[in-house]
């Protein structure tokens, strides 16, 4: 039988202890923290109305994009990627979409640590920005799919 998704296909089986399915675990843990966080938020009037589970996911997963700190070795390695990086939005649709597939990839059979480290070295923007809005749609089916989100 042929797979219908492409990016979670390496997803470990729940129950498989691996650090992957160890991320899982945390995030939908970060998620209800920022569901509350932001229900809090509501409640004293700091915004008008609570995002949807979707937007809440996107600023977990940017939270952690932010917390990563490329280490001195892939700074360095970010300079040269920078500078010899083909990889843009202006370059052609489908290497920048591979790239941002090759990213997506690793989150699902290494670890979202691995790609947003490595989405992180590149320095660039552009497909930074691009990786986590995948990202989160990926992640957001996922959850979906375990029940752990109601799709809306």
């Amino acid at each position: 039988m042929a797979q219908t998704r492409k990016s979670y296909k390496y997803m470990p089986e729940e129950g498989s202890p691996n650090i992957l399915q160890t991320e899982i675990q945390q995030l939908e843990r970060d998620l209800e923290l920022k569901k509350r966080e932001l229900g809090q938020k509501q409640e004293s009037g700091e915004i008008a109305e609570v995002p949807r589970e979707k937007e809440a996911l996107r600023q977990v997963i940017g939270e952690k994009i932010q917390q990563t700190r490329p280490s001195r070795s892939q700074s360095a390695l970010s300079a040269d990627n920078q500078q010899q990086s083909s990889v843009s939005p202006s370059s052609t649709s489908e290497e920048f979409k591979s790239k941002i597939q090759e990213l997506i990839n690793i989150a699902f059979s290494k670890s979202i640590s691995d790609a947003i480290k490595e989405a992180r070295a590149t320095g660039n923007a552009a497909l930074i920005d691009s990786f986590h809005d995948t990202l989160v749609d990926e992640l957001y089916n996922y959850l979906i799919e375990r029940g752990k989100l109601k799709k809306l």
